[in-house]
């Protein structure tokens, strides 16, 4: 079994010769992981793009597998932790499709080129604020005032949930990027039940008095005889709340991050806007924020890739490893804005491909355009040798980015 490190400073800082030499293990190797414990894992981009659009083989309910926890989630655990990991990224078909439809529904009542207006003033109106702070201060951590609350405040009115709650959102999203082990979950045991409790309450409120947004389209979805259980509503709630909003926040520091450390490519986008989207596209390859997928089972005895699986055995998809696998991309350390094609799998693929992808990419394009349209000449406030990262698996992320608007 191979010991390898997806936690340390070093890793999240370059994570590309850690999945290189992953690689010269094979396209499939077996290891011991914080929270999931034995796992195999995937190297490659084959293997890994194989295992997601394989939904009969490889499925995300461990009980269709013939197992009786999640990965990590064991039987004594808390009713708090287990219903709030219980949601639509752990069901299979026919739930996940039942799940998904209705999410799907509520998404394309506004479609992203309607809320580009939106978007747009809520960049400014942070940036506003990002420009106040620094006059002030010198600097200003772009995470905690830009690209945490940008993300957070389109996803909470998609939601129909109250402004001024936001702020506390957000310290419920940053608490949640340190969980890096089970105790550090059981520490925050009481945020998760505040959570849960919060969604309840939110609810309640939707069925007594409807509102625009998500939430409420779900109460009716639920009193039109849809089926969703109390439960299935609240980790419903909790699911679209922090991933529809953790992947932006990481992928707009990331990618700005990025940016200034390629200077000559941060060069060609503020010459030649049109290349944004190709921008977002390889800061998703070539950063890629969500490491991993969340585990698969396999339902019965089978092969990939020469190797003989269990039924019941856990296999998890290194998406940052697809993304770096040279027989997929042609110098994968380079991070270029014009590379054409880009199959990047940083959303997954499959039938759990990330539903707010398209959202998430008009978002951080926005976030490009606004900042550097005002700030051209921002930099780092620190040697980003300095910065640290998030000790959460699966993610590569910044609980802080000093920087200043101009040198």
């Amino acid at each position: 079994m191979q010991k390898i490190d997806l936690v340390s400073q070093d890793f999240k800082r370059n994570p590309l010769p850690t999945f290189a030499a992953l690689r010269e293990q094979g396209p499939l190797i077996e290891t011991r992981l914080p929270i999931m414990g034995r796992t195999r894992i995937t190297t490659d981009y084959e293997t890994t793009v194989a295992v997601l659009r394989d939904s009969e083989r490889f499925v995300t309910s461990a009980h269709n597998a013939g197992r009786k926890q999640y990965a990590g989630m064991q039987w004594w655990m808390p009713r708090t932790i287990t219903t709030l990991a219980n949601n639509m990224l752990t069901k299979d078909d026919p739930d996940h499709r039942r799940l998904r439809k209705l999410a799907e529904a509520a998404f394309l009542r506004r479609s992203v080129d309607d809320m580009q207006p939106r978007l747009e003033q809520l960049a400014h109106t942070l940036l506003d604020q990002v420009e106040a702070i620094a006059k002030r201060d010198g600097q200003v951590d772009f995470v905690e005032h830009f690209a945490r609350p940008f993300p957070l405040a389109v996803i909470s009115e998609l939601l129909g949930l109250p402004e001024e709650d936001r702020p506390v959102f957000g310290k419920w999203g940053a608490a949640l990027t340190q969980t890096n082990s089970v105790l550090a979950v059981f520490r925050f045991l009481p945020l998760l039940r505040k959570m849960y409790r919060y969604f309840e309450r939110q609810f309640e409120e939707c069925r007594q008095n409807p509102r625009p947004g998500l939430l409420t389209a779900l109460v009716q979805a639920e009193q039109a005889g849809d089926q969703l259980s109390h439960e299935e509503l609240i980790a419903f709630a909790f699911l679209l709340l922090f991933a529809g909003h953790e992947t932006t926040v990481h992928l707009t520091s990331g990618g700005l991050l990025t940016l200034l450390e390629h200077p000559e490519q941060k060069a060609e986008l503020l010459a030649d806007w049109s290349l944004v989207g190709g921008a977002v596209q390889e800061a998703l390859r070539f950063y890629c924020p969500v490491q991993m997928t969340k585990p698969r089972y396999i339902r019965e005895d089978t092969e990939l890739v020469g190797v003989s699986l269990r039924r019941g055995e856990m296999i998890s998809a290194i998406l940052a490893a697809a993304n770096l696998d040279p027989a997929e991309f042609e110098n994968p350390g380079h991070f270029d804005i014009r590379r054409q094609p880009n199959p990047h799998v940083a959303f997954g693929t499959g039938m759990h491909v990330c539903l707010g992808m398209k959202l998430a990419n008009a978002e951080v394009e926005t976030a490009f355009r606004c900042l550097f349209t005002r700030f051209p000449k921002l930099e780092l406030a620190i040697p980003s040798s300095e910065l640290k990262w998030a000790k959460r698996i699966g993610l590569r992320g910044l609980p802080s980015l000093p920087i200043r608007l101009s040198p």
